[in-house]
């Protein structure tokens, strides 16, 4: 079974819902489909943080990494 890391993109495209799967999150890595701040990624262990920007499939799919509000 394999852990989900939080602030790795592999578990963030799981997590958010931006894949539906394990191996659909590889996929699109390995498409170069998934950008973080609008650069290409295709490593799962790039680490996230707060405020990054992951989209898919040139922006028709967009989340945002560990947003948190101040009040």
């Amino acid at each position: 079974m394999q852990a989900l890391v939080p602030d790795s993109l592999f578990g963030f495209l799981q997590e958010s819902g931006l894949a539906t799967s394990g191996g659909e999150a590889a996929a699109l890595l390995m498409e170069g489909a998934v950008c973080v701040n609008h650069i290409p990624v295709r490593s799962p262990r790039k680490r996230l943080q707060a405020g990054d920007v992951v989209s898919v499939s040139d922006g028709h799919v967009v989340a945002v990494f560990g947003t948190t509000s101040l009040l």
